[in-house]
């Protein structure tokens, strides 16, 4: 017999988490030569059952005043009952030099979620009869939850970088809001903290050159790059490298390196993800793979994650210094 007594949904993620930015950290609203739109798309685990998140975001260098403003819409539907999630996010972020080679750049996002389900789209067992027919009817369905639940919430961050070096901090959920689809305390959203950085190392000459200067984005260069992210009942570590060559990025890294073992997770070990990237002018196209490992090697379908990002060129040129992040763009 199957039955329900609370309904929550997985930490949702990327694996091109800088493809994402916004969602990796409202610090990164803005950071960009001009403006930029992205987009991104995650099937995750197609062997088990639907789980897909869909993004799509703009943001704004507002390098007048020194900041940058974004907004992005995000959709997670897990599984047949369609236990979605809906998010919209506005996003502000400010900058400063501390000095001549780096620059602090904190943000905050403010965000109207909604949590919804399709509850008699889910089959329970007592609805199994002995010939394997499916009867309309559950004892479930006396005690459905509500249909939606909307909740606001907080996220604030802040990101260090100069040419080379990057790192930052992202705490999400600060409010603990009530997501519980039932009209009780069942439920809290889990605050979710994310730590990341890595280095960029250029690689030879640059192929071209702007306006008589080493154009960098032109050079062949390796970056390596981490992400840890914690909540109340998990924690994950990745760490991996890019190789780009224009118009060309590769990337791998590993998923789940334990950090610290709790009897409550499932497993430390995740995934291995493959990277392929492609860049026409200022349209960078990704697509990614993750290779389930572990206990689940077998039985997932592993992941497929694709991402667009555009970036239009700025209107005015600004004698500021506000350049562009090291991190990947992928």
């Amino acid at each position: 017999m199957l039955t329900v007594n609370t309904l929550s949904a997985q930490i949702i993620q990327f694996s091109q988490y800088y493809a994402a930015p916004l969602f990796l950290a409202p610090s990164y609203a803005g950071v960009c030569n001009g403006s930029r739109i992205t987009a991104n798309y995650r099937n995750q685990w197609p062997e088990v059952g639907a789980f897909n998140t869909y993004a799509v975001a703009y943001d704004q260098n507002m390098y007048k005043i020194n900041s940058g403003l974004g907004a992005m819409v995000l959709r997670d539907d897990a599984g047949e009952g369609h236990l979605a999630l809906t998010v919209v996010d506005l996003c502000y972020s400010w900058w400063t030099n501390i000095n001549r080679d780096w620059i602090v750049r904190p943000g905050i996002a403010l965000k109207y979620n909604t949590r919804s389900i399709d509850f008699y789209a889910l089959t329970f067992g007592d609805q199994i009869d002995e010939t394997g027919n499916i009867r309309p009817n559950s004892v479930e369905h006396s005690r459905a939850p509500n249909t939606t639940k909307p909740f606001l919430d907080m996220e604030v961050s802040a990101i260090a970088y100069s040419d080379k070096y990057w790192g930052g901090l992202s705490i999400d959920h600060l409010l603990r809001p009530k997501a519980s689809l039932y009209d009780d305390d069942s439920y809290h959203e889990d605050m979710k903290v994310s730590i990341f950085g890595g280095a960029k190392l250029y690689v030879g000459a640059p192929t071209t050159r702007s306006r008589g200067r080493k154009n960098k984005e032109d050079m062949q260069n390796v970056s390596f790059a981490c992400l840890y992210e914690y909540s109340k009942l998990s924690d994950q570590f990745s760490i991996g490298a890019y190789w780009n060559k224009n118009p060309f990025t590769l990337g791998a890294w590993v998923r789940g390196i334990p950090i610290a073992v709790r009897e409550e997770s499932y497993g430390n070990l995740d995934a291995i993800v493959l990277l392929l990237g492609y860049r026409i002018y200022d349209l960078h196209i990704g697509y990614s793979y993750d290779f389930s490992i572990g206990e689940l090697l077998s039985s997932t379908g592993g992941s497929h994650e694709i991402s667009l990002s555009y970036e239009f060129a700025p209107r005015a040129k600004s004698k500021k210094r506000h350049s562009v992040i090291a991190c990947p763009k992928l």
